[in-house]
C-alpha cells in the first residue's frame, strides 16, 4: 500500500523523478510516468477514482492550455507560416505539434507525481516522518500541525460569518473581504489560545520527549524508491533510442 511508504522517502523519490524528467522532452516517457502514477493510485491505495478525477481535472485543463499555446506560438510558429508552400507549412505545424505535446505531457507527468504523493500521504504521518527522518525541530513540526488542523475550523468560521452577515441584512459579493477579515481575526485568537495551551502543558522544543508515532525507514521503502527512480532512468535510456 502506498500509505505505508515512508513519506520522507516518497517525497525525495518524487523530487528526484521530477528533476530527471526536467532533462528530457520525451512524450512517451511523460505519458508512461502519468499512467504508472494513476495505476498505482487505483490499485495500490485507498483513494477513490472520483477524488483522483477531481484533482486531475485542473491539471488536464492547464495541459490543454499549454498544448494550444505550444501549437500556435512555439518556436515562432506564426512567422514560419509566411511561406505559402504547403511543405513548409506542414513542417512548421508538425514541429509545433510535437513541441505542444512535450509541454502538455510534461505538465501531466508532474501532476501525476504530485497527485501520487498528495493523495497517498497523511499529513500527520508526513510531519512525523520529517520530525524523525529529517530532524525537523519539534516547534516547527507542531506549529505546522496546529495550522493544518485549524484549516477546517477556519472554513466553518467563514461560513458562520457569512451567515451572520446575511441575518443582519448585509449584502456581500462572493469576493467580499469582510467575512475573510473577521475569520482571520478569530483565527489569530485561536492560534494564541493554542500557543498558551502548549506552553501550559510544558511543551518545549529542546527537551527530550516521547512520541506516539515514530516512522521508520524499512527496506521496502528504499526498494520502492529505487524501483521508481530506476524505471524513470531506464525510460530515459531506452525510449530515447
Amino acid at each position: 500500500m502506498l500509505e505505508r511508504w515512508n513519506p520522507t522517502v516518497k517525497a525525495f523519490t518524487v523530487l528526484v523523478c521530477v528533476i530527471l524528467l526536467s532533462f528530457e522532452y520525451l512524450v512517451s516517457l511523460n505519458l508512461l510516468v502519468l499512467a504508472v502514477c494513476l495505476l498505482l493510485l487505483v490499485f495500490c491505495s485507498r483513494v477513490s477514482l472520483k477524488k483522483i478525477g477531481v484533482i486531475l481535472l485542473p491539471a488536464c485543463v492547464a495541459a490543454f492550455g499549454l498544448f494550444v499555446m505550444g501549437l500556435y506560438y512555439a518556436r515562432g510558429g506564426s512567422t514560419q507560416t509566411v511561406d505559402m508552400s504547403s511543405l513548409s507549412v506542414r513542417a512548421a505545424m508538425s514541429q509545433n505539434l510535437y513541441t505542444a505535446l512535450q509541454l502538455a505531457t510534461r505538465l501531466l507527468a508532474y501532476a501525476g507525481l504530485g497527485i501520487l504523493f498528495a493523495l497517498s500521504t497523511e499529513g500527520d504521518f508526513f510531519i512525523a516522518s520529517l520530525l524523525h527522518q529529517c530532524r525537523l525541530p519539534p516547534k516547527f513540526a507542531y506549529g505546522i500541525l496546529a495550522a493544518f488542523h485549524l484549516m477546517p475550523g477556519m472554513a466553518r468560521e467563514y461560513a458562520q460569518v457569512r451567515t451572520a452577515f446575511a441575518v443582519r441584512g448585509l449584502k456581500m459579493g462572493p469576493l467580499s473581504m469582510r467575512p475573510v477579515f473577521t475569520m482571520l481575526v478569530n483565527s489569530v485568537r485561536w492560534s494564541e489560545s493554542i500557543a498558551m495551551a502548549m506552553e501550559s502543558k510544558g511543551f518545549c522544543g529542546e527537551a527530550p520527549r516521547t512520541y506516539y508515532t515514530v516512522p521508520r525507514v524499512h527496506w521496502y521503502d528504499l526498494a520502492a524508491a529505487a524501483l521508481m527512480v530506476g524505471g524513470v532512468v531506464l525510460g530515459m535510456l531506452f525510449l530515447n533510442l
